[in-house]
């Protein structure tokens, strides 16, 4: 049995429930929002998880951080809470050593942008020139034909010029590159690509992109399973741009993604990905990845 755990507000779980329904599997759900929170009860001498009343021993947990949060007047409150049961479920979750967890080493650890592009050029993934700092005065007379976005996360990426005068924390400035962007999911044993066309610098602010599902680029996938594995990630999301000499350049690795639109371009299967790796005994590895590149070419 799955238990997802997260907010009730994030399509991302949304999607998987909707998955697990459709492939008639058992599992549980841990949401919290806006209704009265579930009644849980962790008994740490006695080894005992309760949900409800019913004490559950899950086969494997899927746990996401609620960043969906809902409306409230008090929004540091509701972040603080979503980040109390997220640190609760996944410290329960880490010492279920029988049960499949994704990210099990690296969930109650930061995931950092600077380590990411660091490891990644050691890889051979090629990386962007990169430059983090709070100090703009160098780029005097290039703002425009670089981008910039905290080195955190966070925010959204803008041109430098937008920075202008401004002072604060550092900041990764890099050169503008090109579309179209290409996401990969790492998902266990399975890697799945897609191409992200938007006229926009960050679509994120406009939601103005087409998604479509591709097949993943030689050059890269090697390489970024083996980043993965170098930073213990057996779910995540690495991003790329096109760069004026035409390769691409890795940008992040996200441990967290966000997957629910390309789910849906992808008739499911990222969801599928994400419960085969949950329920996987290793059997089908290489004959799953054969479906899954077939199905995704399929789509193209």
């Amino acid at each position: 049995m799955i238990l997802v755990c997260g907010g009730q507000n994030d399509p991302n779980l949304r999607v998987l429930i909707h998955r697990l329904k459709a492939r008639d599997l058992s599992f549980r759900t841990l949401l919290v929002g806006p209704d009265t929170p579930p009644r849980v009860r962790l008994d740490i001498q006695n080894d005992t998880f309760e949900l409800e009343g019913e004490t559950l021993r899950p086969t494997a947990y899927f746990i996401r951080q609620d960043v969906f949060l809902y409306e409230t007047a008090d929004f540091a409150y509701a972040h603080a809470q979503a980040h109390n049961w997220y640190y609760t479920l996944r410290g329960w979750a880490e010492s279920r050593t029988d049960a499949k967890l994704c990210n099990r080493r690296t969930g109650l650890r930061e995931n950092n942008k600077i380590h990411n592009l660091i490891e990644a050029a050691k890889i051979g993934l090629v990386i962007p020139r990169t430059i983090a700092t709070n100090a703009f005065e160098e780029f005097a007379g290039r703002a425009e034909a670089l981008i910039q976005k905290p080195v955190a996360g966070g925010d959204y990426t803008t041109l430098l010029s937008v920075l202008t005068g401004q002072k604060g924390g550092p900041r990764f400035v890099q050169p503008r590159l090109n579309r179209p962007e290409i996401r990969i999911y790492r998902i266990g044993a399975r890697l799945l690509a897609f191409e992200l066309q938007s006229p926009e610098l960050d679509y994120r602010q406009t939601r103005d992109v087409e998604i479509r599902p591709v097949a993943v680029p030689d050059a890269v996938g090697d390489k970024l399973l083996a980043l993965c594995d170098r930073l213990e990630l057996d779910f995540a999301a690495a991003d790329f741009m096109v760069a004026d000499h035409g390769k691409l350049n890795f940008l992040e690795v996200n441990s967290q993604p966000m997957f629910a639109a390309f789910d849906r371009i992808a008739d499911g299967a990222v969801s599928d990905a994400i419960i085969d790796h949950l329920l996987d005994t290793g059997e089908q590895v290489c004959v799953d990845c054969d479906k899954d590149r077939q199905r995704i070419l399929a789509l193209v």
